[in-house]
Formats: C-alpha cells, structure tokens, sequence
C-alpha cells in the first residue's frame, strides 16, 4: 500500500503505460501483417506451386506414354511397354490430386479437358495401335498421324497450365513482399513513435529527479565535512515524495553526526596513541613471519578450482616468493590454443597478457611437458628487458614450468626476474611453481569437465520433458478413441445377437467384419493405453495363485487362428504337470499373447514351439520361433516405444511397435524380466522369466503387490 502513495511510481507508471499501449498497438498490427503473409505463402505452397508441378508431372508421364508406345510399335519389344503401364498406373492418381488442386475456371477446365483427351487417346490410338503390333500388322499411319496431333494438343493444355501456375505464383510472391514492406514501414513508425514518447517522458522525469538529487547531494557533501545544515535553505524538504523525505532524514542524521563526532575525536586521540605502541611492538614479528604467511597463503589459494582465482592470486604470490618482477600463465582455450590468461608485475598490477605471445618458449614447453630454467648469458644477447615505468631493466632469470599432467598438457607458467636468484632458493621456486602448475591443470580439467555435465544434464531434462508430454498424449488420445469404439462394437454386436433384425447375408458379413476389425484396433488401442499408463506409472499388479501350464497352453488355443494360410505347426511343451506361482495372470496372459503374435507374424513356415520350465525359484516361458529372426544392429533398439524392424509406406508386417516395449514393462512389474537370443534367418526365442512365489509368501509380502507400476529404466537382457 506504500507504493501507491508514492507520486514517483505514478508518474513512472503512466509513462510506461502510455509506451506499452503504443507498442501494443504497434505489434497487433503487425501480427495481422504477419497473418497475411502467412496465408500469401500457404496459397504460394499449396496450390500455385503444386499445381505446376502436377502440370510437369503429367508431362513427364505424356513422355514416358508416347516413348514407350513408340518403341514397342518400332521393336516389337515388350520392355518399352513398362514404361508406357508404370505411366498409365500412375496417371489416374496424378489427374485427381491436380483436379483437387486446380480452381474452379480455367484450371479446372484445362485439368478435366487433358484428363479427357489422355483417356481418349489411349483408347482410340495408343491401345488400338499397341494390339495391332502385337498381332504382328503394321500401324496404321493416319492413326499415328491422329495420335501425334492430340498428344501435342495435350502438351499445349499442360504447358500453358503450367504457366498459368508460375505466373500465379509470381504474381503472388510480388504481393506479399509488397504486404510485408508496408508492415515493416508500419511497424517503424510505431516503434519511433513508442521511443519518442519513452526519450520524452524519461527526460521529464530524469529532469526532475536529477535535479533534486544534486541538491540532496550538495548537503551529503556538507554533511560529510561535518557542516551543519540550514533547513531553511533546503527547498526538497519541502517536497510531498519520497525525495522530500530523505532530505528531512538527512536534516536530522546531519546534526546527529556533528555530535557524534566531538565525542568520537576524543575517543579516537586515545586510541591513536595505543595503536603506535603496538605497532611498533609487532613491526619485529611480522618481519619474521611474513615469508611463512605468504607461503601459506599460496599453499591455500591452490586449493581452489576457479581457473581465473589461480591464475591471479597464484600468480601474483609466486611471482612475491620468486622475488620476480613479472610473470605470466598461458593456457590452452576452448580451440586448444595456448593463449595468456593473465600476467602481474611483482607489485601487485596486473599487466595487460594480451601484449605477451604464446609462441616460442611457453608453447616450446608445454608440448616437451619439460621445465626450461634460464640465467644470465642462456638468455642470448643482448638480455630481453623489462619496462620500469622511469626505464628498462634487463631480465636477468627464466623459469617456464609446463601446466601438464602425465601426457596432456594444458598450458604454462612463465615467471622472471631482474636480479639472479640465490642457488639455495633456486629448488624452493621450482617447487612452488610445479604446485601452481599441478593446481591449475586440475582446476582447467574441472572446468571442462563441468561444461560437459551441464551440457549432459540440459540434455538429459529436455529429454525428459518430452517423454512425460509424449505419455501423457498417449494415455489421453487413447482413452478418447476407446470410448466411441467401445460404443461401435456394442451396436455391431446388438444387431448381430438381436433376434428382432432379419438382416441378410451380406450384411451380417459386414457386420461381422466391423465387428473383428474393431475388436483388433481395440486391442491396439488398449496396447498403446496400458504403454502409456505403465510410462506414468499407473498400471495396477493384481496377485494370485496361477498354474501356469495352464495358462499357457490357453494362450496357445487362443492365437491358434492366426496361423490360417501359414504352414505353421504350433505346440506346447513342458506343460504337462501343473507349474504354479504367485503372479498377475491377466498381465501375464497379456504378455505371452504378444509374444506369440509376433512369432506368428514373423513366421511363415516352421515352428512354433512354447516351452514351460521351472526351477526353484523362477518360472520361464519361451516362445521359439523359425521365423526372419532379428539383425545384430536392431537387438537395441528393439524394446523401444512404437519401434518396429521394418519402417516406411513397404513394410511388409503391420503392427504399432508397442507389443514389446509394453511386455519388458509389464515383465517387470510382476518382478521378472523378458530374455532375448534371436540370428537372422534362423529365428528368435523370446523368454518370459517369472518369480517363483507361493501364497503364504505372498502373504507376507515378499512378491510385488497391488501397487502402481513405476517406470523401470533396469537394462533388458538380450544376447544374439
């Protein structure tokens, strides 16, 4: 409620309200220019466009019509003939998508008038002159002259509807560049108009407030030379906001202050005097321990992983125990070029690294993972030198220490100094240089392997993202299209039972159809549901005893009719003693079903044998097959959502791709597991694999209960 009171805010607000209305205006404008140009380009796409390619299809059809008609009549050879029924096959189609594409006019015209005159001279001059040849007569040569008039005729009709077409499409592209010239136009002056409003009213208002600011700090600047301020003299005071206010709180902090620091001076002369004895009593000790803290504080900061924290702070403390005067950290960028990251000056400035070159001895050293020490007459004639600032001293020492680790390297660290360093401290600045070398190959190696775990994990959630919307459109989609197939199985299966409907042969065939075709996409539907389901973890596990044997040889019975028109022998084995356990038979039945349709399916001559088997603690179920079996390349992917071996418009066995990846769920709610070992060309065994549980131990809880399925990621066992 403060905020509302404040005459600020308001003038703020209104501002940016006015701005905001402009913009907006200025934006639906555009949107509508947008809109526009959308549906220009729609029209472009989808009807110019593709009715001059329809156009030039058909001419290419012309061609291969009258080439291979030509042929056959010149040789007598049947294989020009493909071309000319490979043509035919597809002129049908190719005449109905234009004449949808054609408008009402002269396309449509020219669209239906070459659809007549094609079918009219392939009944009158193409047919009758190809039965001719093939009984041996020569053509006629007044038929082929009649021929050739109306296949020119026709190419005319194409051609100049393909022009139609282009010149259409011309026309239209112009206008909507056009369009979207003048919305661009628009939508300048709009947004000028928005920025001078928004230059206009920021003025104001920064007119004013700078003005009062100035004041306010005119009378800070008083305040802090402990001057005392007139409140008569101070016009803001007077001001009814939020500026007003704090120069009545100053007012009063200002006299505050000046009494304050009478008091504090006294304080303070005390102080002072305390202060200088113990300074002067600790000068000797800090003398003595200032080697050892530096020391220390090196050895700290190279606990760090920041790769700019090491290459300024390390540098600059080693370049100080080193008694250096400059040093420099080259390091290998994201393109693995050795490049200087930083470079300081022994007191304490950092220098620019980018006036220092990587070539020579830095890149020298990091590739050789050697450290070169240079002193006095090794480092040529005449000696590099070092800018003071008043002149230039010469460098009298080098020491370059590579930043590797084994065989990687990651950069180097170059340190010098304009006075020789005593032989006794020569190892002690080796050693603390190979720390700092170590310490920044660890922290380069952490940032480039945090990079690539965030750019893992980014990954990683998008990925999920859209798992959880594909699954939650699965199981929405498949509950909408269950509930009106269930209500058109039911009056399909009412007027085949109802003894009122004296219905004939004919369509109680039909109905009996719909009936076995809807049941079918039925069960594919409730296949996709219960993939969903599973995916979200919603599907219920309802436990019983359950004799196995039985069940088995039940599913058996039950797919017995999907072998109709295969020479296929399906049989049973092991399931001659009752097997039981303690599991979900409606689940299991759903998923041995699957297993044996897809044998069946992939099988179209040999066997296919179920086998039962028990140990003592697992019950296994195999479905062997004779069929295609499965290629290497594919076992990986095979228990994947909606993924089938075969894919595209020539497929050869139909289905969604659910069956298996809902089985492995399902296999795995129950505790178990699905096995795989399949060759190509020889067939595939499928095995169910169950835990073997009695009721009393079902009882008490150690089998999967009636509880929700949670999505499994646990890897599938699959041998070739």
């Amino acid at each position: 409620m403060h905020i509302l009171k404040s005459a600020l805010f308001w003038r703020i607000l209104l501002s940016s309200l006015l701005v905001v209305l402009v913009l907006g205006v200025g934006l639906s404008r555009a949107n509508r220019a947008h809109e526009e140009l959308e549906q220009q380009f729609e029209r472009l796409v989808q009807h110019d466009l593709k009715l001059a390619d329809d156009a030039e299809q058909l001419l290419r059809l012309m061609a291969d019509l009258e080439t291979g008609k030509r042929g056959f009549l010149l040789t007598g050879g049947r294989t020009f003939l493909e071309p000319y029924e490979h043509a035919r096959r597809e002129l049908e189609g190719l005449l109905a998508e234009a004449q949808a594409v054609a408008e009402n006019g002269m396309e449509d015209e020219r669209v239906a008038a070459f659809g007549r005159m094609v079918h009219d001279w392939i009944t009158d001059v193409s047919e009758p002159q190809i039965a001719e040849r093939e009984k041996g007569h020569v053509p006629d040569a007044a038929v082929a002259d009649e021929g050739k008039s109306r296949t020119d005729e026709m190419r005319a009709i194409l051609a100049d509807l393909r022009r139609h077409a282009l010149d259409e499409a011309d026309a239209r592209e112009h206008a909507a560049f056009e369009s979207a010239g003048d919305s661009q136009r628009a939508t300048r002056t709009v947004l000028l108009l928005a920025i001078i409003i928004a230059l206009g009213s920021g003025a104001w208002i920064a007119r004013d407030i700078a003005g009062t600011t100035a004041q306010l700090e005119l009378a800070m600047s008083a305040t802090g030379r402990l001057e005392r301020l007139d409140p008569m003299r101070s016009p803001i005071g007077l001001r009814q906001d939020e500026l007003g206010a704090v120069a009545r709180s100053l007012t009063k902090m200002n006299g505050l202050l000046l009494d304050k620091d009478a008091s504090l001076r006294a304080t303070l002369a005390d102080r002072e005097r305390a202060l200088d004895e113990l300074m002067r009593a600790n000068a000797a000790l800090a003398m003595r321990d200032a080697r050892a803290r530096a020391y220390a504080e090196f050895v700290r900061e190279l606990k760090a992983l920041d790769v700019s924290a090491l290459a300024t702070g390390g540098l600059h403390t080693l370049v100080r125990l080193a008694d250096a005067q400059v040093g420099t950290v080259y390091l290998l960028d994201d393109a693995n070029r050795l490049v200087p990251v930083q470079a300081t000056a022994s007191d304490g400035r950092a220098i620019d690294h980018s006036n220092f070159s990587a070539d020579g001895l830095p890149k020298n050293v990091m590739e050789k993972r050697e450290p070169v020490f240079l002193v006095g007459d090794e480092l040529g004639d005449p000696l590099p030198s070092l800018d003071l600032g008043i002149g230039h001293a010469p460098l009298r020492w080098v020491l370059a220490y590579p930043v590797a680790l084994g065989n990687e390297g990651a950069g180097a660290i170059v340190i010098a100094g304009i006075h020789a360093p005593a032989k006794d401290a020569v190892e002690a600045v080796r050693d603390a240089t190979r720390q700092l070398a170590v310490a920044l190959h660890n922290a380069w190696t952490h940032d480039r392997l945090r990079e690539k775990s965030i750019a893992l994990t980014e990954q990683g959630e998008r990925l999920t993202r859209a798992n959880m919307v594909k699954t939650a459109f699965l199981a929405s989609m498949s509950h909408e299209l269950r509930t009106p197939l269930s209500a058109i199985l039911g009056f399909a299966d009412l007027l085949l039972t109802s003894p009122k409907e004296q219905l004939s042969a004919r369509a109680r065939e039909s109905l009996e159809r719909i009936k076995r075709n809807g049941d079918h996409l039925l069960g594919l539907i409730n296949d996709v549901l219960d993939l969903a389901k599973a995916e979200a973890g919603r599907v219920e596990v309802r436990l019983a005893p359950v004799n196995v044997a039985i069940l088995a040889r039940a599913c058996v019975a039950e797919v017995e009719s999907l072998r109709s028109g295969k020479n296929l022998r399906l049989t049973v084995t092991g399931a001659e003693t009752p097997i039981e356990t303690v599991t979900d038979a409606q689940r299991v039945r759903q998923i041995l079903l699957n297993l044996l349709a897809n044998a069946i399916k992939f099988t179209d001559e040999g066997d296919v044998v179920v086998t039962v088997q028990e140990t003592t603690n697992e019950v296994a179920i195999s479905v062997q097959d004779t069929g295609i079996g499965i290629p290497v390349h594919a076992m990986k992917e095979l228990f994947q959502d909606f993924h089938q071996l075969e894919a595209g418009d020539g497929r050869r066995y139909d289905g969604t791709g659910v069956g298996l990846a809902l089985s492995r769920r399902l296999a795995r709610a129950l505790g178990g597991e699905i096995e795989v070992r399949s060759r190509q060309g020889e067939g595939s065994t499928f095995t169910l694999i169950l835990p073997r549980l009695s009721a009393a131990a079902e009882a008490k809880g150690a089998a999967p209960s009636s509880a929700a399925l949670a999505p499994s990621e646990s890897p599938i066992k699959v041998a070739s």
